[in-house]
């Protein structure tokens, strides 16, 4: 584009009128990448004005693509692994929801300061006034057992005990699970060690994601070789039959199972 301008001019760019459009596109090219062989100079304003004008677009555009080409590289980008189904099983006693988190990387990307939380979205029917049904959606937030860590380099288990206090008391229902529940969300925020840089992850579950007298499987395994304990990622959504109690209704509370103890309504 600068070319075509310089080359309009009768003088072209150096005060030369039998310079090529290859000589001015040249010169073009060494003012834009600073080389400046020193083989050619503007000549007049407009040619000055213009080796202004491309010297801070080159400028600005290099700086840019330096910045995005930086970020690409540095910005880190944890391998947050998520179970694809939740269970409902009895943990000391008490019915529980219970989703996976793991990091990946390990202590190769370790994450510290780690937080997280598990958001119900369900749906919400009413009348309007004027005789017509309408749906709004409502979001909440469910306790965690635990919703803090000072680091992740493992697997780490959520927990939300459903009881009384527990919106989804009452509410889920072994078959089917509560038609007005529409999904829930995981979310981990966390800073990367190293880099101090911000990490957040999510993902969601529908009602039918959630596995009722499923308990999720261990997933340390010894490295006979190494003589360490690992985590077989693998293993991530595999569950196992469980106990769990789990009430039809507000106003059935929950007890401590004994082992080997049968409810009516046990799963």
């Amino acid at each position: 584009v600068f070319a075509l301008l310089w080359t309009i001019q009768d003088s072209k760019c150096c005060g030369d009128p039998s310079m090529s459009f290859r000589d001015v596109f040249n010169f073009a090219i060494q003012t834009s990448t600073t080389l400046g062989y020193g083989g050619s100079e503007p000549d007049g304003f407009f040619a000055n004005f213009l080796v202004v004008i491309v010297s801070f677009v080159s400028l600005t555009l290099n700086t840019l693509y330096a910045g995005i080409l930086f970020l690409k590289f540095v910005t880190p980008s944890a391998k947050i692994k998520f179970s694809e189904v939740m269970t409902l099983c009895n943990v000391n006693g008490v019915p529980c929801i219970e989703i996976r988190v793991g990091n990946a990387d390990g202590r190769n990307m370790m994450l510290v300061d780690v937080n997280a939380k598990l958001n119900l979205t369900y749906s919400i029917d009413y009348d309007n006034g004027c005789g017509k049904m309408c749906t709004i959606y409502n979001t909440q937030s469910l306790d965690l057992l635990s919703d803090w860590r000072h680091e992740l380099v493992d697997v780490w288990t959520l927990r939300h005990v459903v009881d009384e206090s527990s919106p989804l008391f009452g509410v889920l229902g072994v078959h089917p699970l509560g038609e007005h529940i529409k999904w829930l969300r995981v979310s981990i925020n966390a800073t990367q060690a190293v880099s101090k840089t911000h990490i957040s992850a999510s993902s969601g579950y529908t009602p039918e994601d959630i596995l009722v007298g499923r308990k999720f499987d261990d997933q340390l395994k010894y490295d006979a070789e190494n003589r360490i304990l690992v985590i077989d990622y693998a293993k991530m959504n595999e569950t196992s039959p469980h106990l769990v109690w789990y009430p039809s209704k507000k106003g059935n509370k929950p007890k401590k199972l004994q082992r080997n103890e049968k409810l009516d309504e046990e799963v």
